[in-house]
């Protein structure tokens, strides 16, 4: 939609083709019960610049993500993270100090500015933190980064996902970065993480023309341009962008492009899913916050956020509204009400909703050791959501490259092409727009 947004502002006769009934791929904001909850990204990274400064000329209102209590549960042990943390930017880095580790590890802390860089150029994550920071540190970062990256953090290449991290290595140290900065970097929008498909929605009615429930079978090539393929009809156009998960791209470019569907296999991709249970409020005795499990913790899902109903600040009028799984009327208690928020990622993610709704309840009830039943259940799948920046990444998209130029006009964009975050995945395609625009100029030019 963004890549859609700038070449339609550019003048372009633009058509965005969308699979589903609903456009803005995982970005969706939706009310359940009394609460407004993400389905995709929950915040984005100030850096880069391009989605904020995307959101001022759309008129969104931009704010710094809350605060949540965040745990790590290893080995028995709850540990409670910096506040604001965040992996990305480096910010509370400085504060790991102060959680109750052995003085080994403290000596450690104090002298990481002294460790040398690696020359390993795509070094493991696991690889890069256990060098700086140490083991012990890793174990309590390992689960928190592998739900944020919705797959195995150990096998991520460090400088791919976590490239400004590695910039803090080479100018003094992590730490000594970390305590450089002034914010965590975490950015949300007051009317959801939604509205910034919405107001994308309402600029492209009037420059493009969108069309809900049309899925691509396939893309060809000749001399007068691109032939678009699907149920029963077929469009034409000068430029393609395509934006899919790699997965789902390999599917369309099969018939007609083997060898883009064998490149684009190469990228792996994770399975996500999140399950919502509600709850009376007097029957969770746990703080609001997210809860993060290592393996071997005895827990199907890998993260768990609680809300409280009083810890709402506003709920905007116009939030999609959802229906529990249950098809009764949904009856919110006096007394407020709790929702609890689980992640799954990888095979599990991809079970029946009445399996996941079962784990769900399985796993809240053996953390937060209660045996009252939800009032509602709400599943959201993300198929292919998760792309594993896997050592070799960097290769991948060079090979990636070079075949698509032998595809004049074609583009691909997409999270696995970006890096991680909704921030990434906004420059890539503004990038990606503005090659499609050169390309469209040079044609006309000709």
């Amino acid at each position: 939609m963004t890549a859609a947004y700038w070449l339609a502002t550019a003048g372009f006769e633009t058509i965005v083709l969308e699979a589903s009934n609903n456009f803005g791929g995982n970005t969706k904001t939706a009310r359940l019960g009394p609460f407004l909850s993400e389905l995709g990204e929950a915040h984005f990274d100030d850096t880069p610049k391009t989605l904020r400064n995307l959101c001022a000329e759309l008129g969104l209102e931009v704010q710094t993500s809350p605060d949540h209590r965040t745990v790590v549960r290893l080995n028995g042990q709850d540990w409670v993270l910096p506040p604001q943390l965040n992996l990305t930017s480096g910010f509370g880095l400085s504060q790991l100090a102060e959680l109750p580790f052995g003085p080994g590890v403290r000596w450690r802390l104090k002298t990481e500015r002294f460790v040398a860089s690696t020359s390993v150029k795509d070094e493991p994550l696991s690889a890069f933190f256990r060098r700086r920071l140490g083991p012990e540190i890793w174990r309590v970062l390992e689960p928190y980064l592998s739900t944020m990256l919705g797959g195995a953090a150990e096998d991520v290449s460090a400088p791919v996902a976590f490239g400004r991290l590695v910039e803090l290595e080479r100018h003094g140290g992590l730490l000594a970065g970390s305590r450089r900065l002034t914010s965590s970097g975490k950015l949300g929008l007051a009317g959801g993480m939604g509205s910034l498909v919405e107001a994308l929605s309402k600029q492209l009615l009037h420059k493009a023309r969108l069309l809900p429930n049309h899925e691509v079978w396939a893309l060809t090539r000749d001399s007068s341009g691109w032939q678009i393929y699907l149920r029963g009809n077929k469009l034409e156009a000068q430029a393609v962008i395509v934006a899919l998960p790699a997965p789902k791209a390999a599917k369309v470019f099969r018939p007609t492009a083997p060898q883009l569907t064998t490149l684009l296999n190469h990228f792996p991709h994770q399975h996500g899913a999140k399950v919502f249970l509600l709850y009376r409020h007097v029957e969770l005795s746990v703080q609001p916050g997210v809860y993060f499990f290592a393996q071997g913790e005895g827990f199907t899902c890998s993260a768990i956020k609680v809300y409280r109903q009083s810890d709402l600040s506003c709920i905007p009028p116009n939030a999609e509204a959802l229906s529990p799984l249950a098809p009764q009327p949904l009856t919110l208690p006096n007394d407020g009400s709790a929702l609890l928020e689980l992640h799954f990622i990888g095979e599990v993610a991809r079970s029946a909703d009445s399996e996941l709704t079962r784990l769900a309840q399985q796993n809240a009830a053996q953390y937060l050791q209660t045996k009252a039943h939800p009032l509602a259940a709400w599943v959201f799948r993300q198929p292919h959501s998760r792309p594993q920046f896997t050592p070799g990444h960097g290769r991948r998209v060079t090979e990636l490259d070079r075949e698509l130029v032998h595809a004049p006009g074609l583009f691909l964009t997409g999270s696995y092409l970006a890096g991680p975050g909704l921030a990434n995945l906004v420059e890539h395609s503004r990038l990606t727009a503005h090659l499609a625009l050169d390309y469209l100029l040079q044609s006309a030019a000709n």
